[in-house]
């Protein structure tokens, strides 16, 4: 096609910019802007095409032959045996490992940490994808979704190998994405259960407040017919209701308060009994990691993972003015099964707030993985409303001040 320098300048090129290129049309697109740029004379449309489409398969042959050569024997033997091991004489344990779904109860939540646990007893190494494109990567997870396992079989070259490989890691970070957001729903499940109980037990009452008050009502009106006569007034709790009743009544007014005043959390603590199902397994399975403020809670949540005696008194993952404290100290509440319980509902928030975070996680990774580094940032020159250095936009303030 080409002769001569344009030649090995053109191949250079191409090899440079093959594994980055997302599609073939983007780089037919850049190696006409290339070309142009360095003079050199195109030939028709489609030898361009193909030659673009040549590099690219060559491209993707070295990307697999590079994640190939990292694998030992071992491993590769353990990578072709997902899909010859067949799961409840039904499918091949590959396809079981790809139906993973976002579940919501303990059920589900099992389900997905069998499939968890399997995918880290492989002890494949993320290192295996080091310096490999993330929309190669990508592209390897969508065609190990898209194969059944007879296709994968047939595939004899190293593709297969590295199909299986990126869907391992792949899997893994989003089936524990998967466990958190199940997780999420069963809390949230808890929650409007106990605010339903709650509503209910106020609902179910309004008879016995009506009933309450109007006996209180009639009291009242007695003592007040009676006030100023001593003789009457020790004769009107017998005349309107009598002694018997005013303490039934009494009794009544005061575990209707109690009613009344209750929150949705004097309900969350039977939700311990869902919990104790997986919050063990999923937090051995989760590598959980967190920012200093998250320290209490992770630590909270260790007791938990190694089922030890919860402390008697320590709650230090609790705000100091958190409702949670007062119900912990509450004589009437399993204060074991309630401050488990607000460990993992607390685990939640943390995780929706990006307080802690999962290594390998796509969804709830480390925000800071997110953002923009600082140095980047200056490069760019970025036209920022605000300045990147703290110090003078506190100046300017005080200034403006």
């Amino acid at each position: 096609m080409f002769k001569g320098k344009a030649a090995k300048k053109v191949k250079r090129w191409l090899d440079q910019h093959a594994e980055a290129a997302q599609s073939s049309e983007g780089m037919v697109r850049g190696f006409v802007e290339e070309c142009r740029r360095r003079q050199i004379v195109l030939p028709g449309p489609t030898r361009i095409e193909r030659h673009c489409a040549d590099v690219l398969v060559d491209a993707e042959r070295r990307v697999d032959n590079r994640i190939v050569a990292r694998l030992d024997s071992k491993m590769r033997a353990r990578l072709d045996a997902l899909l010859n091991e067949e799961v409840d004489s039904r499918v091949s344990r590959f396809i079981w490992l790809r139906r993973s779904e976002v579940g919501k109860n303990s059920a589900d939540m099992n389900r997905q940490l069998d499939r968890l646990e399997f995918l880290q007893g492989i002890v494949l190494s993320p290192t295996v994808l080091d310096d490999i494109p993330a929309h190669r990567v990508a592209r390897l997870r969508r065609q190990g979704e898209r194969y059944f396992t007879d296709g994968l079989r047939d595939i004899i070259s190293d593709r297969r190998l590295a199909i299986l490989a990126a869907c391992v890691l792949e899997w893994s970070a989003a089936i524990a994405d998967t466990v958190i957001e199940t997780h999420d729903r069963i809390v949230g499940s808890i929650w409007r259960e106990a605010k339903r109980i709650c509503d209910a037990r106020v609902t179910a009452a309004q008879s016995e407040i009506a009933a309450t008050l109007a006996g209180f009502e009639t009291l009242g009106t007695t003592l007040l017919i009676a006030k100023g006569d001593n003789m009457a007034v020790a004769g009107a709790v017998d005349a309107s209701c009598g002694w018997e009743v005013l303490e039934r009544l009494v009794a009544t007014a005061g575990a209707l308060g109690k009613t009344v005043k209750a929150d949705a959390l004097a309900y969350v603590e039977q939700g311990y009994h869902r919990f104790k199902l997986y919050a063990p397994r999923m937090l051995t399975a989760l590598d959980i990691a967190g920012a200093s403020l998250a320290e209490p809670l992770l630590a909270a949540a260790d007791v938990v993972r190694d089922k030890r005696k919860v402390p008697s008194r320590s709650a230090p993952f609790l705000k100091p003015q958190s409702k949670w404290r007062s119900h912990l100290r509450n004589p009437e509440t399993n204060r074991d099964r309630l401050w488990v319980v607000a460990v993992l509902f607390h685990l939640r928030e943390a995780f929706r707030s990006g307080d802690v975070w999962l290594a390998q996680s796509r969804r709830y990774s480390d925000m800071k993985q997110a953002l923009v580094p600082v140095e980047a940032a200056q490069s760019m020159g970025l036209g920022l409303s605000m300045p990147l250095e703290p110090e003078v936009w506190i100046a300017d303030r005080k200034q403006r001040l």
